[in-house]
């Protein structure tokens, strides 16, 4: 009976510290693998991975959901989506440092639109989920301004985003609008419409929280200018059909001494060509001018002498010189008005 006991007490310690032992693994396992996710995915390098990794995705709404993610009450929201976004790619860790009262300075390297980029994040501490896992938060805010200055034009496009300065709050004077953006985040700023186009430019916005300017200056497309050229050959070819000396409204005219006799036929010899540039220097100036270019009329007519009677035919040039101002309006029309 007493080996029987002793048999059975030392089967019952046999599987004890067996369990112990699987549940010393099971506890070693479960801590190690805490511990590792506090050291990667919980690391405060993890939490601004993640959030990278949602402006890579182009998940605009995910990445103002991001805690610290905060957004000024001044400026624009129109590219703070994922539609605006660039591409965001090599994302790779460089630092992850103790920063000042607790934060730790964060330092990312990363390829955006292919322009290798380098951006610092501040981050710290809120807590711990189920009392395991590290929690963060941005201390400044990853969030930026865009200062664009569309030069006589009130639209532009950001990564092909079309964007309409005129219906935005204009922070700043002289036709800048400021547009709040992420950090870091590269874009490609444009101009393409019916009369204008512009040189792409790009930007990087590598810094939370700073303040990038950039210029998108539009510039008369060929369009533009036939469209101008058509209409003022019109507008002198109209004036070739009045068979006057001086046509009303008219850039050229001819002085006669003597009696004309018969009316005088007035042709274009050698129309004005045009060219365009803005009308002021200002940017929010959206009218455009053709500086003075010269041009020349022809007239026929005969002229008899008032001192001998005599007929003779006046047949040649007349020198004349044009100026406009342009203004392109809303429905697709141009106004031109004479200088």
């Amino acid at each position: 009976m007493t080996l029987d006991t002793d048999r059975g007490r030392e089967g019952l310690r046999r599987v004890v510290i067996g369990w112990s032992l699987v549940l010393v693994l099971v506890l070693g396992a479960f801590i190690g693998t805490v511990a590792a996710l506090n050291s990667t995915v919980y690391s405060a390098s993890g939490f601004v991975r993640s959030y990278l990794d949602e402006l890579a995705r182009h998940d605009g709404r995910a990445a103002l959901d991001t805690p610290g993610v905060t957004v000024p009450e001044t400026g624009s929201r129109a590219l703070l989506n994922g539609v605006a976004l660039g591409e965001l790619e090599d994302v790779r860790l460089l630092r992850d440092e103790a920063g000042r009262g607790g934060t730790r300075a964060v330092s990312f390297g990363y390829a955006a639109d292919g322009v290798a980029g380098t951006t610092t994040f501040e981050v710290r501490p809120t807590g711990t989920r189920f009392l395991l896992f590290r929690t963060w938060e941005f201390a400044v805010s990853p969030v930026s301004a865009l200062d664009v200055t569309v030069a006589h034009a009130t639209t532009f496009t950001a990564n092909g985003l079309m964007v309409d300065t005129a219906i935005e709050p204009r922070d700043l004077d002289g036709g800048v609008t400021s547009f709040l953006v992420f950090a870091p985040s590269a874009y490609a700023l444009g101009h393409e419409s019916r009369y204008l186009d512009a040189n792409p430019v790009s930007v990087l916005v590598d810094a939370p929280g700073a303040t990038v300017a950039a210029t998108v200056a539009p510039r008369a497309n060929a369009v533009f200018v036939e469209q101008v050229q058509r209409e003022l050959d019109a507008y002198l070819a109209d004036c070739t059909t009045q068979r006057v000396l001086q046509p009303a409204g008219c850039p050229f005219g001819q002085t006669v001494r003597d009696r004309i006799q018969g009316e005088p036929e007035w042709s274009m010899a050698r129309p004005p060509r045009v060219t365009l540039q803005p009308y002021s220097a200002d940017p929010a100036d959206l009218t455009w001018l053709v500086p003075e270019t010269a041009g020349a009329a022809h007239i026929a007519v005969d002229v008899r002498s008032l001192y001998d009677g005599r007929v003779t035919r006046l047949d040649q040039d007349v020198a004349f010189s044009v100026s406009l101002r342009v203004v392109p309006l809303p429905d697709g029309t141009l106004q031109l008005e004479g200088l």
